[in-house]
Parts: structure tokens; C-alpha cells; sequence
């Protein structure tokens, strides 16, 4: 999505702010925001967290928030986008009435075994690659009005392929995806910023092959 979401490269936003022994929370509704965020994880369709705060934060709030404030407002976005809560329902913290039996609340056994287990999008399909390691090849430079992890400030330039990552869903098709092949690319850093960056630099980009075309 071409917006304020996609920071990644933007002049003009001052010096990154690091806190020497910084908290995992700040304060406890972040941690609160952070559970109730985990507890629907996986149950909730329509896409995840970056499309929801893309199509659910207006800019202007985008830059105001904190992290989790971005969060919540996410998960209240897709609540309320899923059917699964009403506002009245969020605001009041009670249910009007019985929920989907899939919806049901994981106990505390269920929740620290959630917490723990490792998934992996890669999908078993047999497809063939487009590029392989070595290969030179160029970001498409394309500006989609929806969800998309090609950030502007690769599109267009040229890079190397380093890795076959395997077949995942691309995040751009929506939930549940498109498969296709995952590479890892390696940008030069003078390729992306100019000659003023360090010429051993290099910037490193998990692309999809609708990402990509030959150099």
C-alpha cells in the first residue's frame, strides 16, 4: 500500500529513540492488548494485523499512535469487520449474546500451549522456481492500492538472489494467499540510497515472485 504505513526509507522523521533496559510493556494495557490480540489470532478471517491497521487507521492517527495503540485498533477494526463483536458490545466489554463455539475462550492450559507453538506458512506445492541463487533481478515497480510487503523504496532497483526460502501465500492476495516461491534478496545499499552509502552495505528482502522481474 503506497501511504504513511509504508515508512520504511521516509525523510524527515527524526532519529530512531532507543531506551537503554526498555520494557517489554510500558504499561499494563499494552500487555492486555497484547493477550486479547493472541487470543484471537488465528480465529479471525479477513487478513492480518498490517492489513488491518492499513485499512483501519486513518494516517493522521497512524502517526499519533504508540505501537499497541496501533494494535488494539487493529483488533477492534477486525472485530468489528468479521462480525464477531459489535461496538456497542466492545465498548461495553460484554456479549450480547452466545458466540460461535469457535469463538470460545481458550483456558489456561489451551493459551500457554497457543503461546508456545511454532507455525510455519510454508505450503508442500510443487511449483517451479522463476530465479535462482546468483540470479540478478529487478523489483517490479508497481504501486497496488491494497496490502503489499514490496516496499517503495525497492521498487525499481536491482538485486541479487540469495536464498530459495520455498512456496508461501503472498500477503497481497488476501487471506489465505497466493503460493509462490519466497526469495531472499540482497540489495546493495548504494543501489537503494546512492553513492553516499557505504559500499559493503547491502539491505536484505523476502520477495515474492510477483515482486520480481528479470534484470
Amino acid at each position: 500500500m503506497n501511504g504513511i504505513h509504508d515508512m520504511g526509507g521516509m525523510h524527515g522523521m527524526g532519529p530512531i529513540q532507543y531506551e537503554k533496559d526498555e520494557p517489554v510493556y510500558h504499561a499494563e494495557w499494552e500487555s492486555r492488548v497484547d493477550a486479547m490480540f493472541q487470543a484471537v489470532r488465528g480465529k479471525l478471517a479477513g487478513g492480518g494485523t498490517r492489513i488491518a491497521i492499513e485499512q483501519g487507521i486513518l494516517a493522521a492517527d497512524y502517526l499519533r499512535m504508540s505501537y499497541y495503540e496501533r494494535w488494539y485498533e487493529s483488533l477492534v477494526w477486525r472485530l468489528l469487520t468479521t462480525r464477531v463483536a459489535t461496538l456497542a458490545e466492545i465498548e461495553s466489554g460484554r456479549s450480547a449474546g452466545p458466540k460461535a463455539a469457535s469463538m470460545r475462550a481458550y483456558s489456561a492450559t489451551e493459551a500457554v500451549a497457543f503461546m508456545t507453538r511454532t507455525q510455519s506458512a510454508r505450503q508442500n506445492v510443487s511449483l517451479a522456481a522463476r530465479y535462482q541463487v546468483g540470479e540478478r533481478v529487478r523489483a517490479r515497480n508497481i504501486n497496488p492500492v491494497g496490502h503489499t510487503r514490496l516496499p517503495r523504496y525497492a521498487r525499481g532497483r536491482l538485486g541479487i538472489v540469495e536464498r530459495l526460502r520455498g512456496v508461501f501465500p503472498i500477503p497481497d492476495a488476501g487471506a489465505g494467499g497466493k503460493p509462490q516461491h519466497l526469495y531472499l534478496i540482497r540489495f546493495p545499499a548504494r543501489e537503494l540510497w546512492g553513492e553516499q552509502s557505504a559500499p559493503q552495505d547491502a539491505v536484505y528482502i523476502d520477495m515474492w515472485d510477483d515482486y520480481l522481474e528479470p534484470a
